[in-house]
């Protein structure tokens, strides 16, 4: 059975600590884990039935592989060298900041690897698309873009606008509102709260530093991008109020994740059916 066209990357999916920094860092399991997207990794194990996936273990409570490498501490606290998480937790010991020399070590060993590696990937010739695999917390956090905000189900961004259109967008409005439709018929007996959107188009996400590195138009070469959030309340059915003051990291339910992976993959499965018309 061919492969279905798609690369998928996990870039927040990762829990563990640098070896070398574990004594600077003030992070407690709990907080890794909320302040990650839990069981990306789980919920998108395609395995063989898609062209390719690439992941990392390491925490984005200390590196984001999806922020801009020139966004760094101390200009930033929230970029690509994390001094605390979304829900306001230090990262660092106070007397243990990383300087300057922490953050182009942690940025050689880990962003730049990775990303030289999503480009060689993406180059394949049976790759048409790469996929942004990401889980989102039902509420927006404190340091998020949308605090307090509820989430919908299902996010889909491709640097666009709420219709998926606009200047340097990493794939077509039409190709992201066929995934939505597909999302929208599968996930159709989800109960949604009052207000809540099951599939929504660049809101809260719209993409980030893999989209724009990686984006090309759709008349050039090479794989066009799109990010897809999952909510973890699918997976995670009691969700803090307040994750910062949780202490232990809950149980997951792996028989929801099993069901919510094999959904998508049906959903990916009929993706697939739009590059094949092309």
């Amino acid at each position: 059975m061919a492969r279905l066209p798609f690369l998928l990357t996990i870039v927040h999916g990762g829990m563990v600590l640098p070896r070398e920094l574990t004594a600077r860092l003030a992070l407690t399991p709990a907080d890794v884990f909320f302040d990650s997207d839990p069981w990306t990794r789980e919920i998108f194990a395609f395995g063989e039935a898609v062209q390719g996936r690439l992941e990392t273990d390491v925490a984005r409570s200390v590196i984001d592989l999806d922020q801009d490498p020139d966004i760094r501490p101390p200009k930033s606290a929230d970029g690509v060298v994390r001094l605390r998480t979304r829900y306001g937790r230090p990262v660092w010991n106070e007397d243990a900041l990383p300087n300057a020399d922490d953050v182009n070590r942690l940025i050689d060993r880990y962003h730049h690897q990775y990303h030289d590696i999503l480009t060689r990937v993406a180059s394949r010739g049976g790759v048409r698309l790469g996929i942004d695999c990401h889980s989102m917390a039902p509420v927006g956090a404190p340091f998020d873009k949308d605090p307090g905000n509820m989430r919908p189900i299902f996010c889909l961004g491709n640097l666009g606008d709420s219709e998926g259109r606009g200047e340097g967008t990493s794939c077509s409005a039409e190709t992201l509102l066929k995934l939505a439709v597909i999302l929208e018929n599968e996930f159709a007996d989800v109960e949604l709260k009052d207000g809540q959107k099951l599939v929504s188009i660049n809101d809260p996400f719209s993409g980030g530093f893999i989209l724009r590195h990686h984006r090309r138009s759709e008349g050039g070469s090479g794989a066009l991008w799109l990010q897809l959030c999952v909510n973890r309340s699918l997976v995670l059915k009691n969700e803090p109020e307040n994750p910062a003051e949780v202490k232990q990291m809950p149980d997951s339910d792996r028989e929801a994740i099993s069901k919510l992976r094999m959904r998508l993959l049906n959903c990916m499965n009929r993706f697939a059916e739009v590059f094949n018309e092309k």
